[in-house]
């Protein structure tokens, strides 16, 4: 990067020049960051999901001047082009003479200076440049949020901000009292990488830099930049995936075989869904073994020790799914299921570590150390954050427990059995609100929108609702914007619904949906294609011309489309019993969505239903199944009449 120092054009904010990279995780990636890093210059990372109109956006308004590419998004990059974009730096480092040529000229045809990463490596060796001195206030990203609703915002961060959240995740364990903790307190983004204390058994990192992690989480999101700034602080290696997340399990981590792995919540309920799938397929003898040894080895862990022989008859084959090596894993971006939790710890026998934060604040403010077992919560505050509950309309950090089991069905928003032993009892609940020196300083240029959520004493108000334990530790269980009123005056979260769905082995993807107009929650469903294929192979199913069905065939044939929604109303109604929700929080109708992509999608960044980080866009979701919502409330009326 040193090499485009004198380089002309726009400057970004704070007299700091931006620099995109726009690229699937790659090595040449960290290099490229740490290079902007020398030089004080603002990384601005994008989701290589992106469209071009996105781009534009983002390009456009943090004024980036550089950005660093690979080959193949080289057509929506030129197509959303900013004003300010002057120069491109291609990273594949194979490119030969013809394909360097077709996209030199591309980049002259719209007026762009293209550099690729083998051209700027010769430049540095004939001119080397010297790196700037850093402050921990400089800004080290503008990362731009996967907003639900309207255009990404630019988040600010400092060094000072990521380097707190990375060091704090890193001190939340009394064992860990490493090197490299210390090294990442310093303002070079932990460049100085010292071993931990870790003895590859206790759960902590560093391991004398014999720990493996797999980076396959976008590097535009702030969880993965966490964990990244922690490896390198201790100095773990990093693998990368091959940029198929199809290819995760069947090959990057038997490939690999990393030690330290993180994911959030969907990865792991697709490793959960797996293993599960695979366990029925072989059988009713099979699947009373899992069962049996699932249990016991699950008492065994509560009891503080693990039972080898279960290991050595089910689990130790099921570990190699994940490589085989992996002691610690890791789950951010949204609250892990207490299910899901369970399942992971007890099958692969590694603690995973649960975490809570959002990009306004680095990634981290709460998190699990390693050698806390509890599941359900997301562990208590890292040291360089302050977090408070406030009180909310339907929250109040005054609530009591209920007296009665009555008075707990009617109390909103507390999932689970009476528990008569907790009656009367204080329950402290509100929005989260979180300060400290890993809170953003705003959004890049939105000053009313950064009036919203970050207050004058330096609050940062999440939206999410927080519960207090009686041990200190914080559950999420809530979010405050997508409660919303059915027509008895029940309130109801669908995020929990949808949780909650999503453990049943015939969903994909979900979407709840209710209004204070009507009485019942409805539910679109994907089904698993792959589940919904060997079921119909098994009932001997077939498509009109003779072969294999498909999921747009099944919903196709109406008969057989109203057997498998009675199936997976039956497996719906059961998981929400499973999770302890209430009547009115059961969709009372579901429907199909057939057209999906060939990762199994019918939810997808394409047609805008969801997020870069794979979160729901509700309004867009409502519009695009308005007709089918429609139809679904009018049969359950109909059937009522």
């Amino acid at each position: 990067m040193c090499v485009l120092q004198e380089t002309p054009g726009k400057r970004g904010p704070e007299g700091q020049p931006c620099v995109g990279i726009f690229s699937i995780n790659r090595p040449e990636n960290f290099k490229i960051l740490y290079s902007i890093f020398s030089q004080r210059f603002i990384a601005c990372p994008l989701y290589d999901t992106h469209g071009s109109n996105t781009i534009k956006f983002i390009l456009d308004q943090s004024e980036t001047t550089v950005v660093c590419a690979e080959a193949s998004k080289m057509k929506v990059l030129l197509e959303g082009r900013g004003a300010a974009l002057k120069y491109i730096v291609i990273l594949d480092e194979n490119l030969d003479d013809e394909e360097k040529s077709v996209l030199e000229k591309q980049a002259k045809d719209a007026k762009i200076t293209l550099f690729t990463i083998k051209d700027l490596r010769e430049s540095a060796d004939k001119t080397p440049g010297e790196t700037s001195d850093i402050t921990p206030d400089d800004w080290a990203y503008i990362m731009y949020t996967s907003g639900t609703t309207g255009n990404p915002k630019g988040v600010c961060l400092t060094h000072k901000n990521i380097l707190s959240a990375a060091s704090g995740v890193m001190r939340q364990s009394p064992r860990y009292e490493g090197a490299g903790a210390a090294a990442a307190t310093g303002a070079g983004a932990g460049a100085g990488a010292g071993a931990g204390d870790g003895d590859g058994d206790d759960g902590c990192i560093g391991d004398d830099g014999g720990d493996i992690y797999i980076s396959y989480l976008p590097m535009a999101h702030s969880f993965e930049i966490c964990i990244q700034i922690c490896m390198v602080a201790v100095g773990a290696s990093i693998g990368f995936f091959q940029g198929d997340i199809r290819l995760l399990v069947s090959s990057d981590l038997p490939l690999l075989k990393p030690t330290l792995m993180s994911g959030v919540p969907r990865v792991y309920g697709r490793v959960y869904d797996k293993v599960m799938q695979q366990v029925e397929e072989k059988g009713p003898v099979a699947k009373l073994l899992f069962d049996t040894a699932f249990a016991n080895q699950a008492w065994c862990m509560e009891m503080g020790f693990r039972n080898p022989l279960w290991d050595l008859l089910v689990f130790n084959k099921i570990k190699e799914a994940l490589g085989g090596r992996v002691r610690l894993m890791a789950s951010g971006a949204a609250p892990l299921g207490t299910e899901v939790h369970k399942f992971m710890r007890t099958v692969f026998g590694v603690p995973i570590c649960q975490g809570y934060g959002m990009t306004e604040n680095a990634a981290a403010a709460v998190c699990q150390p390693p050698e806390y077992s509890a599941t359900g919560n997301v562990g208590g505050p890292v040291p360089c954050t302050e977090v408070k509950l406030e009180d909310t309309e339907y929250y109040k950090t005054t609530d009591e427990y209920p007296k009665t089991a009555q008075e707990f069905e009617e109390q909103f928003g507390f999932k689970g059995e009476f528990d008569p032993s907790l009656a009367g009892k204080r329950m402290v609940r509100g929005e989260v609100c979180l300060r400290g020196n890993n809170v953003f300083l705003g959004y890049y240029k939105m000053e009313e929108e950064t009036k919203e959520v970050l207050d004058k004493d330096g609050w940062l108000h999440t939206g999410d609702i927080g519960m207090w334990n009686e041990d200190g530790s914080l559950s999420i269980i809530d979010r405050k914007k997508n409660i919303f009123k059915l027509a008895q005056g029940e309130y109801v979260a669908p995020e929990v619904v949808e949780s909650a769905i999503s453990t049943c082995k015939w969903v994909s993807q979900v979407f709840v949906y209710g209004n204070s107009f009507e009485n019942h929650l409805i539910a679109i469903i994907v089904p698993s294609e792959e589940v919904l294929s060997k079921h119909a192979e098994h009932c001997g199913w077939t498509a009109d011309n003779g072969g294999k069905i498909s999921l747009a065939d099944i919903v196709a044939k109406p008969e057989v489309a109203k057997i498998m929604k009675k199936q997976i109303m039956d497996d719906i109604v059961a998981s929400c019993k499973s999770n302890k929700l209430r009547g009115f929080e059961v969709p009372k109708a579901i429907d199909f969505e057939a057209q999906v992509n060939d990762m199994g999608y019918g939810f997808t960044i394409e047609n805008d239903c969801l997020t870069p980080t794979m979160k729901l866009r509700r309004p867009q979701l409502e519009k695009r199944y308005a007709a089918m919502i429609k139809k679904l409330y009018d049969t359950i009326k109909a059937e009522a009449a």
